[in-house]
């Protein structure tokens, strides 16, 4: 056989080979008829256990208790209007009597469409400046900002937040120094459900330790600087807030002076709490406008809810209080205490959703189950 023929036959083997594989029949997921869930009761006391009985096996198989966050109608739940409260820290320094023509105002945009300075000019700001709580005297720490309201904006897709420090030149004294921090933003429902809206991917229920944290990083704060845009000195630059211009942080600034990265005005990178507006101590300073503004923001967002717990996964692994029977039609039993975050003369809709998959099938079935707590 030649060189050439022995290279045909071979594509040939491999064509087929492929074929072969190609055309293999992809399973089925196994049926989940009859699966089914009964409890030993149907009303109970706090502090009682609900014991489940499962009649079928699964190869996924969730819990969900009916409280807030863990609600079965909620699991695909992404949007919701509710409640947006707002809450900051400001403190001020190099307060005097000479400027008092300084100052700072909280404004929210729904209608910005850029990053620079006439995208601000073009867009509408609401002043929200005298919802909130901010240092008129120099301060040794911080001042809370209390609880801004700020569900009035959540009709819109997306809305803005933004600082706007102003300083008038005075050839008395220097201008006002601001600095911000640990800002939140939040989402809170009627049924109780809270939703952080500036924070990392949810990837799990409610935590009330970790929900109320602040977190720089997921803001996607930028400065504008609209007046007095200093010259760069190599030593220390002032007039701007100290965040990075829109979609410049610290890895991919093009500017770096004394080996920091800096935004457009020269003013290196913070990459934590506070953030700062600083004029420099120099009297007769021009005049400031500088602008720090989050990324923008559905008011809207909610947290989808989570299972309670996950009776039994994928690779078998089962949760506490699950125990396998697997005889007299009867797979399993769950026991589920009721502790005190259960409300007593409230009815839960506990919900089972079990799911059998293959490569190109889901079989699901889903059980509701009426609970009541005397």
């Amino acid at each position: 056989m030649t060189r050439n023929k022995i290279t045909f036959a071979a594509v040939l083997m491999f064509t087929s080979a492929i074929f072969n594989v190609g055309c293999k029949k992809l399973m089925d997921a196994k049926s989940i008829s009859g699966f089914d869930i009964t409890a030993d009761k149907q009303s109970y006391n706090i502090g009682d256990t609900v014991v489940f009985t499962i009649k079928k096996e699964a190869d996924v198989i969730l819990f969900y208790s009916g409280k807030a966050g863990f609600n079965y109608v909620g699991a695909s739940r992404n949007y919701e209007a509710g409640t947006n409260i707002l809450k900051f820290q400001s403190s001020l320094s190099q307060a005097s009597k000479t400027n008092m023509g300084d100052t700072i105002l909280l404004k929210i945009s729904t209608d910005l469409r850029g990053h620079d300075s006439a995208s601000i000019a073009n867009a509408t700001w609401k002043d929200m400046t005298g919802f909130a709580k901010l240092p008129s005297i120099t301060t040794t720490g911080f001042v809370n900002s209390g609880a801004v309201d700020i569900s009035q904006f959540n009709n819109a897709d997306s809305v803005y937040i933004a600082f706007q420090a102003l300083g008038k030149q005075n050839v008395l004294t220097q201008q006002r120094k601001w600095q911000i921090q640990n800002l939140t933003l939040s989402n809170t429902l009627s049924d109780g459900t809270f939703t952080p809206l500036f924070a990392a991917p949810f990837t799990s229920a409610s935590n009330v330790t970790t929900d109320t944290l602040p977190f720089f990083q997921f803001v996607g704060w930028y400065q504008v600087n609209i007046k007095n845009n200093p010259s760069f000195s190599y030593i220390t630059n002032n007039n701007a807030w100290n965040v990075g211009d829109y979609g410049i942080n610290t890895v991919n600034s093009p500017l770096v002076i004394n080996n920091k990265a800096c935004n457009s005005s020269g003013v290196s990178i913070q990459t934590a709490y506070p953030i700062t507006f600083d004029p420099g101590t120099t009297k007769n300073n021009p005049d400031n406008e500088d602008w720090l503004i989050t990324s923008p923001v559905n008011l809207k967002l909610v947290r989808h809810d989570f299972p309670t717990t996950v009776i039994k996964n994928y690779v078998n692994t089962p949760s506490k209080g699950t125990k396998y029977i697997r005889s007299n039609d009867v797979y399993a039993t769950y026991s589920f205490p009721l502790d005190s975050t259960f409300v007593s003369g409230k009815t839960y809709d506990m919900v089972f959703d079990a799911q059998n998959t293959s490569d190109n099938q889901k079989n699901e079935t889903v059980k509701h189950l009426s609970i009541k707590i005397n």
